[in-house]
């Protein structure tokens, strides 16, 4: 008896969660699953930038990409996904800033956000300055 493999479309699917399954490596490009409604890739190894490809999937409502090891900035084009309501990228590498309170984003809080060192802008609080005294300055 032979079998046969027969490559099924991917862009019927709408859900992907593959959370805590230790993935390594860059995030694939998915800009082309564009009826994709939620996506979760948190809690695993992934490295590397949030691609500008994400800004593709137009249907999406639901992205998390939290507690890997993304660095990098938040790529503005996501601005352009209109219909995401929960966004999650807390506990990762990201630096620059936050996509601030604007669109859609300016429903998320700073657990976000959070976790991320470099990052800064809107719901996180600013870095706090030194006071004159403090630190290595001279008298």
């Amino acid at each position: 008896m032979s079998y046969t493999y027969r490559a099924v479309t991917l862009t019927l699917i709408y859900v992907i969660d593959l959370s805590c399954n230790n993935l390594t490596g860059k995030i694939p490009q998915i800009g082309n699953l564009t009826r994709i409604v939620t996506l979760n890739l948190s809690h695993n190894k992934l490295t590397g930038s949030i691609t500008k490809t994400f800004s593709n999937l137009k249907k999406i409502e639901s992205l998390d990409l939290s507690y890997n090891n993304l660095n990098g900035n938040i790529p503005p084009e996501l601005l352009e996904l209109n219909s995401l309501s929960a966004f999650n990228v807390a506990h990762n590498n990201l630096s620059s800033k936050t996509l601030g309170q604007t669109a859609q984003f300016i429903t998320l809080g700073k657990s976000s956000y959070e976790g991320n060192y470099l990052l800064c802008g809107w719901p996180l609080h600013p870095k706090k300055k030194k006071k004159k005294g403090e630190g290595n300055e001279s008298p």
